[in-house]
């Protein structure tokens, strides 16, 4: 009996410190279960703040833009335009239209460079005719095998303008933000959206801020 006695000192000893363990135990994996909430709310929280930033991001140059090709009383570029050079010729002048974009802090210095690039067959054209002809001209056909854009607006393909846009589609791909936006019109308490065409914005992160990178135009029924 006596030689038994340690053996169940030991055992009971080890069923106390197994009862006291074990709601510690279970203490630590609820507190691990509340941070996991707390992380996944924290990450949720996150996503929708950032779909809110690329709502905003992804409308604001049509927002803009629509409102500038419909007032009267506003005079500042909308697109690139030419002056005269210094050779007599015409010559592209981007940065009044540019300055307008810088504004509105969601335009990256990408889509800038990327409107320069889209103009490049027209420029080119233009710096060979003299700038007493085409500032004398009333006759925009004159140029529009090279610059479209001079008989309708460039962003919206159509002489047309609309009352607004809105989104109809978000994807993210990768790092990338892809919005599709549709144009409406408003008459008489009464809004039309049409599907002539569809611009697709990508957004991306320039250093560290969510900006407008690219817009492509796709053809819609």
């Amino acid at each position: 009996m006596m030689k038994k006695l340690p053996l169940l000192i030991l055992i009971a000893g080890m069923l106390f410190f197994l009862g006291i363990s074990k709601p510690k135990a279970q203490e630590l994996t609820a507190g691990n279960m509340l941070k996991s909430d707390k992380t996944s709310l924290n990450q949720k929280k996150n996503k929708e703040e950032e779909k809110e930033i690329i709502k905003k991001v992804s409308t604001s140059f049509y927002d803009w833009y629509l409102k500038r090709i419909t007032a009267t009383d506003d005079t500042t570029a909308y697109r690139y335009f030419f002056v005269k050079g210094e050779n007599g010729k015409c010559k592209a002048n981007f940065e009044p239209y540019f300055k307008q974009l810088r504004k509105l802090k969601t335009i990256s210095r990408k889509f800038m460079d990327r409107e320069v690039e889209i103009a490049k067959c027209c420029i080119i054209h233009m710096e060979n005719v003299d700038w007493e002809d085409y500032e004398s001209t009333t006759n925009a056909f004159r140029y529009i095998d090279f610059c479209s854009e001079f008989l309708s607006y460039y962003w919206i393909r159509s002489q047309e303008p609309y009352d607004g846009v809105e989104i109809i589609e978000m994807t993210k791909k990768g790092n990338a933000w892809f919005t599709t936006l549709q144009f409406y019109t408003d008459y008489e308490n009464k809004r039309t959206r049409w599907n002539y065409i569809y611009p697709i914005v990508k957004v991306e992160k320039e250093n560290g801020k969510w900006l407008m990178t690219e817009i492509t135009l796709k053809d819609g029924e």
